[in-house]
C-alpha cells in the first residue's frame, strides 16, 4: 500500500511554523509497512488543496490530510475534498450534536459558525476526535481514499493511532514494517560512495541510499519484512555488504552522532592523550574535539599548541614555510615536537597554506599536509586545498580526526 501526505496551512507555506505532523506521520506509516513516495504542503486556497488531493489520488492508495478542518472561512478542506470527489457536504447531524455536547460540556456558547465543523462529503466516515471539536473526515472512491486530521498535533497523533492506522494495517494485510538503518561515513566523497557500492545502490528490499552533509555522507539502508526479526535480518546482511566495500569510512550507525564525538569516546577508552598543532585550522580541530570530551574525563587529554610554542629553530622554519610552502617532512617533524612538547602520546599536526584566495573551491586552492606521530606510528596526508575559510576547515579536520580515528582504532 502507496501513501501519501497533504499539510495544508499559509503559515507553514510561509515559514512561520514549521510542519511537524508530517515527519511524525511519515515514521507512523514506515512502523505500519505503508509506503510514502510522497509530500506536499499547500496554502488555504480550495482550488489548489482540490488540485493537490486529485494529483495524490492519481498515484496513491491513500492521502492523508491534515489541517483546514476548523470553523472558519480558511479552513478549506471539507470543500475541498468534497470537490475532489465529487462527494457535496452535507450536514451530519450526529457530528452537530457531538459539537453541541461537547461545547455545552465546556460552557461555552457555540457560535454560528462551528456548524461547518458538522458538515462532510456524502458518504463520508466520520472518524471520532476524543480531544478536540473537529471530527475527522474518511472518504473513499474508486481511486483510493482521503483521510482529513485536525491540524492540532495533539488531535492529529490521537486520531491518528485510535483510527487511521488500524485501518491502515488491516487494509494492507498487516503485511509487516518498514526499517531504517543509517551508517555516517567521514572522509569518502558521496559519488565515491556511490561508485563503490555500485550494483548496492540499485537493490529493491532492502533499498540503498544516500545523504551528503558538509564533509560526510550518510548510507541509508530500508527495509521491510512481516516481523522484526525478519527486517533486521535484512538490514544486517545490507550493512555487512555494504561495510565490506566502504567499511573503512564508516564511523557509525547511530544516526546525527557527530564524528568527533566518536574520536573522543576512543580517546577515553585508550586512556590517551593528543596535543594537535593547527595553522590554516586556527585550534578549530582542537576546540571541536575538546568539547566532545565528557565532563571530568582525566584518562583522556586533548591539548592545542601554535607554531610559536614550538623550539625556535622549528617555529622560524615554520613561519618562513607558511609563505614558500610546507612539506611532509616539516609536518612529520611539527607533530613529534608537539607530542614531546606535553607528553602526550600522539601529536597530530595541521600544516595548510592561509591566503585568503586560497581554498577548495579558488583558483589556488593552496594545500595541506597533515601528520600523526605516536608509539610507532608516523602517518602523514596531503591534500591540495589549503585556506581557512569554514569549509576548508570543516573537511580538514574532518580528515585530521579521522587520521586519529583510524590510529587509535587499529
Amino acid at each position: 500500500m502507496n501513501a501519501e501526505i497533504i499539510t495544508t496551512g499559509t503559515e507553514i507555506l510561509l515559514g512561520e511554523i514549521v510542519d511537524t505532523n508530517a515527519a511524525w506521520i511519515a515514521q507512523q506509516l514506515r512502523e505500519a509497512g505503508v509506503n510514502l513516495y510522497y509530500k506536499t504542503t499547500v496554502g488555504d486556497n480550495e482550488a489548489r488543496l482540490r488540485e493537490v488531493i486529485e494529483l495524490a489520488l492519481s498515484r496513491s492508495d491513500v492521502v492523508i490530510v491534515t489541517g483546514g478542518l476548523g470553523p472558519t472561512v480558511d479552513d478549506v478542506t471539507r470543500s475541498a475534498i468534497a470537490a475532489a470527489t465529487g462527494c457535496p457536504l452535507e450536514l451530519r447531524a450526529d457530528a452537530l450534536q457531538t459539537l453541541q455536547a461537547r461545547f455545552a460540556r465546556f460552557g461555552v456558547k457555540m457560535t454560528d459558525n462551528n456548524r461547518r465543523q458538522a458538515y462532510i462529503p456524502r458518504g463520508g466516515v466520520l472518524i471520532e476526535n476524543p480531544v478536540g471539536t473537529a471530527p475527522g473526515i474518511l472518504v473513499e472512491d474508486e481511486r483510493g481514499a482521503v483521510f482529513a486530521l485536525p491540524g492540532v498535533p495533539r488531535e492529529m497523533k490521537r486520531m491518528m493511532q485510535d483510527s487511521v492506522l488500524p485501518w491502515l494495517r488491516a487494509r494492507n494485510g498487516d503485511q509487516g514494517i518498514i526499517r531504517r538503518r543509517v551508517l555516517r561515513t567521514v572522509g569518502i566523497g558521496e559519488s565515491a560512495v556511490d561508485s563503490r557500492l555500485g550494483e548496492l545502490m540499485h537493490s529493491a528490499n532492502p533499498s540503498v541510499g544516500l545523504a551528503a552533509h558538509p564533509g560526510q555522507v550518510d548510507v541509508r539502508i530500508t527495509a521491510s519484512a512481516r516481523d522484526e526479526a525478519a527486517v533486521e535480518a535484512a538490514l544486517d546482511a545490507m550493512e555487512a555488504r555494504v561495510r565490506a566495500v566502504i567499511g573503512d569510512y564508516v564511523y557509525s550507525d547511530i544516526p546525527r552522532e557527530p564524528f568527533p564525538l566518536v574520536v573522543a569516546r576512543l580517546l577515553v577508552e585508550r586512556r590517551t592523550a593528543v596535543t594537535i598543532l593547527e595553522t590554516n585550522t586556527e585550534g578549530v580541530i582542537t576546540r571541536t574535539l575538546a568539547s566532545a570530551l565528557p565532563d571530568g574525563a582525566p584518562v583522556a587529554t586533548v591539548a592545542g599548541i601554535t607554531p610559536a610554542d614550538l623550539t625556535s629553530s622549528l617555529a622560524a622554519e615554520l613561519k618562513v614555510s607558511a609563505d614558500s610552502g610546507y612539506s611532509e617532512d616539516l609536518a612529520l617533524r611539527a607533530a613529534a615536537q608537539a607530542a614531546t612538547s606535553t607528553g602526550a602520546d600522539y601529536g597530530l599536526a595541521i600544516l595548510g597554506s592561509m591566503g585568503e584566495d586560497q581554498g577548495i573551491y579558488a583558483d589556488q586552492p593552496g594545500e595541506t599536509y597533515l601528520a600523526i606521530v605516536g608509539p610507532g606510528i608516523v602517518k602523514t596526508r596531503h591534500f591540495s586545498f589549503g585556506g581557512s575559510d569554514k569549509l576548508t576547515q570543516l573537511l580538514t579536520g574532518n580528515r585530521a580526526l579521522l587520521m586519529l580515528w583510524r590510529t587509535l582504532r587499529d
